[in-house]
C-alpha cells in the first residue's frame, strides 16, 4: 500500500491573493440588461417545455423507447420552468421593495 507523503500547505496569503479577482476579470465582464435575461430565460423554459411536450408525446405513441431522455428533458423543463418563476418573483419583490422607498 502506497502512502502519499503530506506536503507543506501553502500560506493564507497566498490563499487570499489567489481568491481576489483582478480587475480585468471585472471588466470583461457584460452588462446585460435584466429585460433581455428575463426574455432569454422565458425563451428557453419555453423551448425546454416543447422539447419534453414532444418527447412525451413520441413516448405515448410508441415512436421512441428512450425513457431516459424523456426524463432529461422533463427535468430540464421544470427546472427552466422554477427558474423563471423564481426570477420573477424576485424582480416583482425588488419592484414592490423600491416602491415602498420613501424619497
Amino acid at each position: 500500500m502506497f502512502i502519499i507523503p503530506i506536503s507543506q500547505m501553502p500560506s493564507i496569503s497566498e490563499i487570499q491573493q489567489s481568491a481576489v479577482p483582478t480587475q480585468e476579470t471585472n471588466q470583461n465582464t457584460k452588462n446585460i440588461p435584466f429585460a433581455d435575461m428575463l426574455a432569454d430565460a422565458m425563451r428557453q423554459a419555453n423551448e425546454a417545455q416543447a422539447i419534453a411536450s414532444q418527447d412525451s408525446y413520441e413516448l405515448a405513441i410508441g415512436k421512441t423507447d428512450d425513457l431516459h431522455n424523456v426524463m432529461i428533458n422533463s427535468a430540464k423543463a421544470r427546472t427552466a420552468l422554477e427558474f423563471t418563476v423564481e426570477l420573477t418573483s424576485r424582480a416583482v419583490n425588488a419592484y414592490n421593495e423600491i416602491l415602498r422607498m420613501q424619497i
